[in-house]
């Protein structure tokens, strides 16, 4: 476990998970280097972007799920640059008193949300924090948090395509037991993590080809198997359907079978008694 958490500049010469994330889901590249490595990936795995919008999707079921289930505050860790259908927007879609703290360890994410943020005059129920998912108790003891999410109700955590970059090393499992014990009785816990353990054998080896340039980039991959994904709720119900698809999970419309990027990320949620 890492002794001290350190703020994260913003380096242009490397792609970052967060702006990766952002270009396959909007095509937009914040760097040249982010561009360029983004059309190496896209030569490798063309349906990335399919892949992307699979967990996006899955974050707006998963958020609104939660919010049927009466839940108004939530914390999303991992958050990535602003896009279309964020947590916050999604929420008050439907709890227009919802409150969202946001959580990054990209500054180009964290900035960028805070522009979203105040612009949009979201800044009284919605924060962002530079943190990281390795320290969890940084997170949840934030003054902005804090401030934010009352811990004598229920909340909803997200996870969403985060726990790739941590690795092993970290303690993955560990971290999320520690997430775990301190949310309050009655929460929600929604995450995703990018598989190959029902990929075709084509399909891994460009997964695992795509996986390994991340080496080059401020945020390598850890690829893991669905017992793996499955023991990140070691404690917790799975709601129905249990580990699925991202697109399958509680879909809003038919899924394709054929759709190649489909068996490539496991999605859940999980309920803390």
């Amino acid at each position: 476990m890492p002794a001290d958490f350190e703020p994260r500049e913003i380096d242009a010469s490397r792609p970052s998970a967060a702006r990766m994330y952002h270009y396959y889901l909007s095509g937009d590249a914040v760097f040249e280097v982010d561009k360029i490595f983004g059309e190496r990936l896209f030569e490798i795995l063309p349906f990335l972007d399919v892949w992307a919008h699979h967990n996006r999707g899955f974050l707006r079921r998963a958020t609104r799920f939660m919010v049927e289930q009466g839940i108004r505050q939530f914390l999303d860790i991992g958050s990535g640059l602003p896009t279309v259908g964020n947590t916050h927007e999604v929420a008050r879609e439907y709890a227009p008193d919802s409150r969202v703290v946001y959580v990054d360890n990209d500054l180009e994410a964290v900035n960028r949300a805070h522009d979203l943020l105040l612009h949009g005059g979201a800044l009284d129920n919605t924060a962002i924090v530079e943190a990281d998912l390795r320290y969890p108790d940084l997170i949840l003891d934030h003054p902005d948090t804090r401030r934010l999410i009352d811990f004598g109700q229920p909340l909803g955590l997200l996870i969403v395509s985060v726990w790739p970059f941590v690795p092993d090393t970290d303690q993955p499992h560990e971290l999320m037991a520690r997430l775990r014990d301190r949310l309050p009785s009655g929460s929600y816990a929604a995450m995703t993590h990018v598989s190959l353990d029902d990929a075709g054998s084509e399909i891994k080896q460009q997964m695992a080809a795509a996986a390994a340039l991340y080496d080059e980039t401020s945020d390598p991959v850890s690829l893991r198997t669905r017992t793996q994904f499955a023991a990140l709720y070691d404690g917790l119900d799975l709601v129905e359907p249990g580990i699925a698809y991202a697109p399958d999970w509680r879909p809003d419309q038919q899924v394709d079978l054929e759709d190649t990027a489909r068996p490539c990320n496991f999605a859940a949620v999980g309920y803390k008694p």
